[in-house]
Parts: C-alpha cells; structure tokens; sequence
C-alpha cells in the first residue's frame, strides 16, 4: 500500500496563516508521514531481514547481497524434487494435487517442482504450481481387467515436462525416465497395459518425467456402486509416500 502524501494547505504560501498554532499544524502533519513512513521501512525490514534487521540510517545496505539475488540464485540452484506439493485423496478413485499441507493450491500457496528440462539436456525447469490437476482412476485397469479383486496394487504418480506445462499422471510402473503420446492416455478406460500411464491432459510430445512418489490401492474388478474397474487409494501409513524416487525400486513390480 503507496504512503499517503503530505498534504498543505496551499494558503500558507500567501502568508495568510501566521500564528504560532498554524506552523503546529505543518508539524503534525510532518510528524505523522515520519510515524507511518517508520512504521512501513520497519515492516519491510522485519519481513526481509527478520527481528534482529536494524537500519543503519546511513542509506546502505547491510547484507552483502540483496534478497532479490539470492531468490534468483535458489530458483536457478533447484535440486530435482517437490516443495510444498501433497496429494488430495478425498475424493474416491480420484488422486489429486494440493498443498502438502492438505490446503489447496492458490496464488498465495503454491509449490514447486523442479525437473530436468525436457527440451534442454542438462538444464533443470522449474514449475510454480498454483491450481490443482486431478486424474480418476474408475474405467482404468492396467491389464487387472477381468482377473478379479486386488488389494494393495502400487501406482505410481507422476509430473512430465510438456513443452512448458507440467501434467500430472498416474501409471502402473515405477522408475519411468520418460512418457510419450502412445503411452499416455486421458481416457480412463483406455488405459488397458502396464506401460500406459493415465494422464490429466494430454501430452504434446515425449517428454521428462519426475516420479513424486506412489500409493496403494484396491481394485474392484467388478460389480462396485462407483463403476467398473474401480479403485481405492489407501491412506494408512504406509500406503501414501511422496518424494522423488529414483530409479526402480522393488515396488515397481505389480504384486498380482
């Protein structure tokens, strides 16, 4: 918010105010844009310096760099991996992103997501994420299809770097490097083999993957109230775990 500016009454330029308690009216009036002007530097302060920030009153900087530079440093220094990135399981058969919080994703509440740069070998891309993407499971059967019932099936969640768009997908293999267009579908019962991988959109091009972690879930072959081939993300410990996962770990494989 801009600080309000001092105001005078112009008629003091034509010396028609000339007792003493009119020259106590420019004090005030100085005296109160001083107070406010105080007020906003120490607020300024305390939010880039913290409580220990003191002006030197002297116009010169007392960090050896400004914050300005070191964010720019942090964002082109990321390490692969998720900031302040969680999953929304509350609605059935549906895996969604949110705040790792459990709050949702926002303009004043994102998260980030670092990844290697589809487009760039060696270069790393990172993404504020402020909305959230969403995949549902129901009518995706990564060749359970017709086999009946399975609990604890491992899925693994995914981002991929699309020409400047990061898109959330959700498959059956862990330790992916990269994902295609004949592998990705948006169409949950189009999703029929192992190597598909169900996506929020759809994908451009082949691109960089990011595995963030993966879940448990039940499958329900047939018969179920919410659809055919319907799933249940577990969430007891154990069942939900996030962060990057390098390579392919003994997870990977479907237990069925």
């Amino acid at each position: 918010m801009p600080l309000n500016p001092v105001r005078i009454v112009k008629s003091w330029f034509r010396n028609n105010y000339v007792e003493p308690e009119h020259w106590d009216e420019l004090v005030n009036k100085f005296g109160a844009f001083a107070t406010e002007t105080l007020a906003n530097l120490k607020q300024i302060g305390l939010d880039m310096g913290g409580a220990t920030y003191d002006f030197n009153n002297v116009g010169k900087a007392t960090q050896s760099n400004n914050v300005i530079a070191r964010i720019d440093v942090l964002e082109s220094a990321s390490l692969i991996g998720i900031s302040n990135l969680g999953l929304d399981l509350s609605v059935a058969g549906t895996i969604s992103l949110t705040a790792g919080d459990g709050t949702a994703l926002s303009s004043s509440n994102t998260a980030q997501v670092a990844i290697n740069d589809s487009s760039s070998g060696g270069q790393i891309k990172v993404y504020t994420l402020s909305a959230t993407q969403s995949v549902t499971l129901t009518g995706a059967h990564w060749g359970l299809g017709t086999l009946g019932d399975f609990n604890d099936v491992p899925l693994w969640i995914i981002l991929a770097d699309d020409s400047g768009t990061l898109r959330l997908g959700v498959g059956a293999e862990g330790g992916r490097q990269t994902i295609g267009t004949s592998d990705d579908e948006t169409v949950a019962t189009s999703v029929t083999t192992r190597s598909k991988v169900l996506m929020a959109s759809a994908l451009s091009g082949t691109a960089n993957v990011l595995n963030i972690g993966w879940v448990n879930a039940n499958f329900d072959d047939t018969g179920n109230g919410g659809g055919e081939d319907y799933w249940t993300v577990q969430t007891s410990q154990g069942d939900v775990n996030l962060g990057v996962v390098p390579g392919y770990q003994e997870v990977t494989s479907l237990r069925f």
